[in-house]
């Protein structure tokens, strides 16, 4: 004798398939593009593919798959380069018998044109993926003009009545790039430039394509173990442009009555060779890292040298807080910390006096490491990454006003 459901149970059975059926459209309508069935069950081998296989593809949007045998092909398109100021390219994963991966390649070569050379000096071309960056041709030939996605004009080298500029009329999809690594104080101020140009690239954080001289960068893995350079020197400057009217001259003035400090350079008559540059830096306890011109964010070689090879720099220019946003508070000494220049000179006579608290403006060099950045070759590749990447209408309004603050 067969027992009939009870209408309970059939209301429990009928609730059971409708909520079953509402998962299938739920899902089927949140992710269509979703292909659920087409890998096959773990440990399950389909045309030579494994399921983890398949789901460790459909996750990667980095990459296309190009082998044709396989049933996983990921299909979206590769996403555009990230800005390399912030994010480096990923490298493809390991290449197996089973799969191969290659980052896409879609886009059309991306043409930058240096339109005139920094002060005259023409840098070596080096290709882009050095910086991880593909796609990119670097090139001084104008008659590519008409198909440069990109052209690069140094400041300092343009000429009042803008005769020295394209006189040609400018592609729709072009963008000139303005380029400066000199500061305010010592950039010519033309008025005609405005709205000129579509992207700034600079020194400065807030530029279109920040290029700033050196940088900080943590390392992987084991501490370093570096060795500080021997010294034989407490305080030391290497100089040739002097001006009167220079904020750092007026405070050397005072400051060097209160200590000896070693001078090198043109002002000092003792000019070096580039070979003894770093070696006489490098015997140093203490180097006076004092910028020409005070501006937010101009920190020149004159502290990432120091920094590099061992040497705490004592640094004048922009704030203490805008030095930090750069480097580590500790790795350097600012002149701002001190009432007076003869403050400044008792503390570093007290430093070398204690070997252990001298000691101390070394602790991060045990994660970090120092990197300059290469003037023309990094400006040019990461202004094509930018171009790469962006292909929204941009232009810089009033430059002058911007730049001259």
């Amino acid at each position: 004798m067969v027992t009939k459901p009870t209408s309970k149970t059939q209301s429990v059975l009928i609730t059971l398939v409708v909520f079953i059926c509402f998962l299938a459209i739920f899902f089927m309508y949140h992710e269509p593009s979703r292909t659920w069935f087409k890998c096959p069950a773990a440990k399950v081998l389909t045309n030579n593919v494994s399921a983890e296989l398949c789901l460790r593809l459909l996750e990667m949007e980095n990459y296309t798959q190009t082998d044709s045998k396989n049933n996983c092909n990921d299909d979206s398109e590769t996403k555009q380069l990230q800005h390399p100021s912030t994010t480096t390219t990923p490298k493809p994963p390991t290449t197996t018998t089973a799969t191969k991966l290659t980052t896409a390649k879609s886009d059309p070569e991306t043409i930058i044109l240096i339109w005139m050379w920094p002060f005259g000096v023409p840098f070596t071309m080096e290709p882009c993926t050095k910086y991880n960056i593909d796609g990119c041709r670097i090139t001084d030939d104008r008659n590519l003009y008409n198909q440069a996605d990109g052209v690069m004009i140094h400041h300092r080298d343009i000429r009042g009545d803008l005769s020295n500029m394209p006189q040609q009329p400018r592609p729709v999809f072009q963008k000139w790039v303005w380029w400066n690594m000199e500061s305010p104080t010592h950039s010519p101020n033309y008025p005609n430039l405005k709205e000129m140009f579509n992207l700034t690239s600079s020194y400065r954080r807030d530029s279109d394509i920040p290029v700033p001289y050196g940088s900080i960068v943590q390392t992987k893995g084991k501490e370093i173990n570096f060795t500080i350079p021997k010294k034989d020197k407490l305080v030391c400057w290497i100089v040739s442009n002097w001006n009167p009217n220079y904020k750092r001259t007026h405070f050397f003035s005072e400051f060097s009555k209160h200590i000896a400090v070693e001078g090198y350079g043109g002002h000092f008559n003792r000019r070096i060779s580039g070979d003894d540059y770093l070696k006489t830096m490098a015997s140093c306890k203490f180097y006076l890292s004092f910028e020409n011109s005070v501006h937010k964010d101009y920190m020149t070689e004159k502290l990432f040298k120091p920094l590099k090879i061992g040497t705490v720099p004592v640094v004048l220019g922009s704030s203490r807080e805008n030095y930090e946003q750069y480097i580590p508070g500790g790795a350097f000494i600012h002149v701002d910390d001190f009432k007076t220049p003869k403050e400044l000179a008792d503390h570093l006579k007290s430093l070398d006096k204690n070997e252990d608290l001298y000691m101390q403006h070394f602790t991060w060099k045990k994660n970090f490491i120092v990197k300059e950045s290469s003037f023309g070759p990094i400006h040019s590749c990461l202004s094509c990454a930018h171009i790469r990447m962006f292909k929204d209408y941009k232009v810089v309004k009033d430059l002058n006003a911007w730049w001259f603050v």
